[in-house]
C-alpha cells in the first residue's frame, strides 16, 4: 500500500494526543454528532461540565496544534491494510478539522454553534439522573456562570454570517428561552429542591439569551451562504475522503430521482390504475392522534424490528444494546427532522441510545405510515446498531472517528432491507418507501444546487414540498441544508456506495459476511472499505483452494 501516512513519533501517541487534546478544548463539539467534521473523543467526557473554548486566541493555538500533528504524519510506503487506514483516517479528521475552523471559520460565520454548545452542555448535566442533586450543583453553577460570557464572545467573533445562518440561530435562541425557562427550571424546582442560587442563575442564562438574540438581530449579513463547487470539493476530499466530483454527483442522483419515479409510479399503477402514487400515499390515514400515541407506536415498532434482526441470518447484531425512544427536546426541535437518533457518549459504553420524535400535528400522517422505516433507519438495523459497533471497537481511531457517508449511507440502506427480507408486505407500505428514496434523491440535488447557487431557496422548498412535506416542515429542511453543506447529500450517496459494493461482493462472500466485513472497518470511506471486502474475498477464495 503505497501513499500513506506514517509517523516522526509513535503514531498511536500522535493520535492520542490529538483526541485528548480536542476532547479537552472542544468537549461538546467532539461528544454530539451534531459537529460531524470532528471526532467523537473519548477524553471528551471528562469535561462536559464546562464550555469548549472558543476565544479567537485559543481558535488560533487549536489550529497551529492539529497542522502540528498532521505534519508529524509524513508520507511513506505502508505495506497493512488496517494500519493504512487508520493513518488516513486520522489524517482525514484533522484536515477537517482545520478545513471547518481555518477555511471556513465556523466560529466567525455560523452563530448557531453558540446556541448549540451551552445548549448540550445543560442537557448533558441536567439528564444525569444517577448523580446526587448535591453532586449536580456546583457543575450547573460553574455553567450557568459561563454561559453568559460565552454569548457575549459569539457577538465579538462573528462576522457577517450568511442571512439564513441569522435566521436560523434566532429560532434556536427563541427553543433556548423555551428550554431554559420550562425544562431547567422545573428541573431546579423538582430535583433541586427549588435551590435559589439556581434559580437566581437560571434567570441571568435567560436574560443573556434575550441580549444574544437582540445582537444577531443587529448584525449586518451577507446574503449567500453558498460556499461554491471549489468548497463543495473541499468537504468532499477534506471532510469525507470522497472522490467523486459534485457534477458526477448530481448526475448519478438525478438518474436515481428519475428511476425511482418510474418504480413509485409502477408500483402505485398496481395498486390503483385510476390514481396517482401521490394520491394513494395521502390516502393513508394516521393510527395515531396524539403525540403520546406516536411514542407509544415507535416503541412497538422498534420490539419488532429488533425481534425481526435478531431473527434474520443477514447482520451479527451485537449483543447488550439498548435504545429508548423519547420526545425531541424543545431545544432540539429546530435542529433536527421528524426523527433522530443520539448516540452514547463515546468513552460510556454502558449508556443507551435514544430515538427522538418529533410528532407535530401537521405530521401526524407521515409519522405513522414512516414509521417502519423510520424506526428501521434510526435504530434496528440503522444508526443505533451502527454506533454501538463503533463506540465497542476495539480500535480506537475506529471508535472515535465517524464519517456521514457511511453512517447516513447505513441508515438509509437499513430501510431498504425491510422490504427485501419480508418485514413489510403491504404493497401501498412499500411505496412509503420509494418516496422515502425520491427525498434522498432530491436532497443531493439539492445540496450540490444550492451550494453552487443554481437554485433559489423558493426553488429548494418547493421541491420538497411537492414530495410530500407540509410547507413549513419543507421550509425548515431547507435551512438546515443551508448550514451543512455536503451533508444532505450523504444520504443517498452514501446508499449508492453500500449497494454497489454489495453488488460486486456479496454474491462471492454472502450477504451476511458483506455486511459484518462492511461494518466491523468502522467509518471508514467507501474505497477503502472496498479494500477490506477485497482482502476478505480472496482470503475465501484461497481457503476454497486449500479445501
Amino acid at each position: 500500500m503505497k501513499n500513506s501516512y506514517s509517523k516522526t513519533r509513535p503514531f498511536s501517541l500522535i493520535a492520542r494526543e490529538y483526541f485528548g487534546y480536542l476532547g479537552k478544548h472542544l468537549p461538546h463539539q467532539c461528544a454530539s454528532d451534531e459537529f460531524y467534521f470532528l471526532p467523537r473523543s473519548e477524553a471528551a467526557v471528562q469535561h462536559l461540565s464546562r464550555l469548549d473554548d472558543l476565544t479567537p486566541g485559543k481558535i488560533e493555538d487549536h489550529i497551529r496544534h492539529i497542522r502540528d500533528l498532521l505534519s508529524q504524519l509524513s508520507q511513506e510506503d505502508c505495506d497493512d491494510l488496517e494500519d493504512y487506514i487508520d493513518r488516513l483516517l486520522l489524517a482525514q479528521s484533522m484536515e477537517s478539522f482545520i478545513r471547518e475552523f481555518d477555511d471556513a471559520e465556523v466560529w466567525r460565520n455560523d452563530p448557531t454553534l453558540y446556541v448549540k454548545i451551552p445548549l448540550f452542555a445543560t442537557d448533558h448535566i441536567i439528564s444525569q439522573r444517577h448523580i446526587s442533586p448535591e453532586q449536580i450543583k456546583p457543575d450547573l453553577l460553574n455553567l450557568f456562570a459561563r454561559i453568559p460570557s460565552f454569548l457575549s464572545l459569539a457577538t465579538d467573533s462573528l462576522r457577517s454570517p450568511p442571512e439564513i445562518f441569522l435566521q436560523v440561530a434566532v429560532d434556536m435562541i427563541r427553543d433556548a428561552l423555551d428550554f431554559y425557562n420550562r425544562d431547567v427550571r422545573s428541573f431546579i424546582e423538582e430535583t433541586m429542591g427549588r435551590d435559589r442560587e439556581l434559580l437566581a442563575k437560571n434567570k441571568e442564562v435567560l436574560d443573556a439569551c434575550e441580549r444574544y438574540k437582540k445582537d444577531l438581530l443587529q448584525l449586518s449579513p451577507r446574503g449567500s451562504f453558498a460556499i461554491g463547487e471549489d468548497g463543495l470539493k473541499k468537504i468532499l476530499t477534506a471532510s469525507l475522503s470522497y472522490h467523486r466530483s459534485p457534477g458526477e454527483i448530481l448526475e448519478i442522483a438525478r438518474y436515481g430521482y428519475h428511476k425511482t419515479l418510474e418504480n413509485i409510479r409502477a408500483l402505485a399503477k398496481k395498486i390503483d390504475s385510476n390514481k396517482t402514487w401521490d394520491i394513494i400515499i395521502n390516502e393513508q390515514l394516521p393510527s395515531v392522534s396524539s403525540e403520546a400515541g406516536s411514542i407509544h407506536l415507535y416503541e412497538r415498532e422498534v420490539q419488532n424490528l429488533r425481534r425481526f434482526f435478531y431473527s434474520q441470518d443477514i447482520i451479527t447484531i451485537p449483543c447488550g444494546e439498548k435504545v429508548a425512544v423519547l420526545k425531541t427536546p424543545p431545544y432540539l426541535e429546530s435542529l433536527r427532522a421528524t426523527a433522530s437518533y443520539k448516540a452514547p457518549l463515546t468513552g460510556d459504553a454502558k449508556a443507551s441510545g435514544v430515538f427522538y420524535i418529533t410528532p407535530g400535528k401537521e405530521d401526524l400522517q407521515m409519522i405513522s405510515s414512516h414509521c417502519p422505516y423510520l424506526s428501521a433507519h434510526e435504530t434496528y438495523p440503522g444508526h443505533h446498531i451502527l454506533d454501538h459497533i463503533r463506540i465497542h471497537h476495539p480500535n480506537p481511531i475506529r471508535r472515535q472517528i465517524e464519517s456521514p457517508l457511511f453512517y447516513e449511507g447505513w441508515a438509509c440502506y437499513s430501510e431498504q432491507l425491510l422490504d427485501e427480507f419480508g418485514y413489510i408486505h403491504d404493497p401501498r407500505q412499500k411505496l412509503v418507501q420509494l418516496q422515502r428514496q425520491l427525498w434522498r434523491c432530491i436532497r443531493a440535488i439539492l445540496d450540490v444546487e444550492l451550494q453552487r447557487e443554481k437554485m433559489t431557496l423558493a426553488e429548494a422548498e418547493k421541491e420538497i414540498h411537492i414530495l410530500g412535506f407540509s410547507s413549513k416542515r419543507a421550509r425548515r429542511q431547507i435551512r438546515r441544508f443551508c448550514l451543512t453543506p455536503g451533508y444532505q447529500l450523504c444520504y443517498f450517496m452514501g446508499t449508492y456506495e453500500i449497494i454497489r459494493l454489495r453488488e460486486k461482493f456479496s454474491p462471492q462472500i454472502g450477504i451476511k459476511v458483506f455486511h459484518d466485513t462492511l461494518l466491523d472497518g468502522g467509518e471508514i470511506p467507501f474505497h477503502l472499505a472496498e479494500k477490506r471486502l477485497e482482502a476478505r474475498f480472496t482470503k475465501k477464495e484461497k481457503t476454497n483452494e486449500n479445501n
